[in-house]
């Protein structure tokens, strides 16, 4: 314990600097009085008061809100289905509520935030369905390889519904951004409809951790101690479709997050998941903040939206994780 209350106070410390790192430098660094005045002193006409309040602020919000979703549900994927590579991005959950989102714009041409999260919690729910009716009644199993040969499988199957809708019904301008990955448009107005939502999923989330650790130690012994497997399984695959559909509505469907953050968090505090998931919280959106705020400076004034920056780092994890564990 006393090991995850330095961990906890040493992230949150990282998370504060990483915050005003990201609020002060960009494209155009902002002096911390600027900024004093911008939130106590708030001119409208002000250019660099607008950039503050209602650029970079949303952005570094929705990166913070994004990254935690995307890594606490990669921890929780991997303690339901007991698999060290499950990520809601490599099993193409994300791909399906990208396909959720094209569908919205389809019906919708003047999405509202409310209506692009629906049909990304619908396009992850159908996505979670299909992934485990693949691997139940399939031979592929639930092991590591095989779920993600049907990650992998399922996420090209619905990459390419993505594709061909965007060139049936022309929507490749209003799907671009959110194939990347980016919180560049990020607006208060998406961020009060995922806000609620987000904070109900992360309450749930904070009280799954004991159940997970019955879990890893098998469902006999949870039976035994009067837990029900079966009801932890659908409650924890319930609130990643939320958080996972809730993320790809605000910056499209992301991977390696969830791959990467758990992981790490795992080896500094061990497999006890009532640590591991607030420490995955925090440290996933200290990750996507920073992955954000380089993604600015590296080639102002043009901007490397983070999924590329996510792509970059976790596909060499992946490949260094699979070679670890001989899978």
């Amino acid at each position: 314990m006393k090991k995850f209350t330095i961990l906890l106070l040493v992230l949150s410390g990282l998370l504060v600097a990483v915050f005003f790192l990201a609020l002060t430098q960009g494209a155009a660094d902002i002096p911390l009085i600027t900024i004093k005045e911008a939130f106590y002193a708030f001119d409208p006409e002000n250019q660099t008061h607008q950039v503050l309040r209602n650029i970079r602020l949303p952005r570094i919000c929705a990166s913070f809100i994004v990254g935690s979703s995307f890594a606490v549900t990669g921890a929780i994927m991997q303690g339901v289905t007991k698999n060290s590579l499950a990520d809601s991005g490599l099993l193409g959950i994300n791909s399906g509520a990208a396909v959720g989102l094209a569908v919205a714009f389809i019906l919708f041409p003047s999405l509202q935030p409310n209506q692009a999260a629906l049909f990304s919690f619908l396009g992850a729910f159908l996505a979670t369905s299909f992934l485990f009716l693949l691997t139940k009644y399939s031979r592929i199993g639930m092991t590591p390889t095989g779920l993600i040969l049907a990650g992998v499988a399922l996420s090209s199957f619905f990459s390419a519904i993505s594709q061909v809708l965007s060139l049936q019904f022309d929507l490749n301008q209003d799907l671009a951004f959110w194939f990347i990955g980016g919180a560049a448009n990020v607006t208060w107005t998406q961020l009060q409809v995922i806000t609620p939502i987000y904070l109900v999923a992360l309450f749930i989330i904070l009280g799954l951790g004991k159940s997970l650790n019955l879990l890893a130690m098998g469902d006999e012994t949870a039976i035994s101690l009067g837990k029900h497997p079966e009801r932890i399984r659908l409650v924890s695959l319930a609130v990643v479709v939320l958080l996972a559909g809730m993320a790809v509505s605000l910056v499209g469907p992301v991977s390696f997050i969830g791959l990467m953050v758990p992981h790490v968090i795992r080896g500094l505090i061990g497999k006890n998941y009532q640590m591991i998931l607030p420490l995955t919280i925090v440290a996933g959106g200290i990750l996507v903040i920073l992955a954000d705020w380089v993604g600015r400076i590296i080639q102002p004034p043009f901007e490397t939206p983070f999924g590329i920056m996510m792509a970059l780092i976790g596909v060499p994890f992946l490949l260094v994780k699979i070679r670890r564990e001989q899978l």
